[in-house]
């Protein structure tokens, strides 16, 4: 069975010190938080095929006062990882999360039977 036949994403594993979080069907998560282990991360995520959502885009937020930091490149909802080549710039003591958004040719929001999010 396909990822989107059974409702399941499998991220890779994650290199040391790096994040990641798998989500169900919707249009919008929301990551726990985590502590980056470096001062610079880059993020991405996934987005699985047979909903309405057929891309996506995951943004770094900081959780104390949850200023949005960075918002990746919008990608496809192929079922595949695809991580933002731009290096992010972060504080190793503060706290942030991930937010993912699924949209549809549109922009509209628009629901992916799973997501995930992740840091490198």
């Amino acid at each position: 069975m396909t990822a989107a036949a059974t409702g399941v994403l499998t991220l890779a594993a994650a290199p040391a010190g790096a994040f990641s979080q798998s989500f169900g069907s919707g249009s919008y998560h929301a990551s726990k938080d985590f502590v980056p282990t470096s001062g610079t991360i880059r993020i991405g995520g996934k987005g699985c095929t047979g909903g309405a959502a057929r891309s996506f885009y995951v943004q770094l937020v900081r959780t104390h006062n949850s200023t949005k930091v960075f918002s990746s490149y919008s990608y496809g909802a192929d079922g595949r990882g695809h991580t933002d080549p731009r290096g992010i710039g972060v504080d190793t003591g503060s706290s942030y999360y991930l937010r993912w958004y699924g949209r549809d040719n549109g922009g509209h929001s628009a629901s992916a039977p799973c997501a995930g999010a992740y840091t490198v």
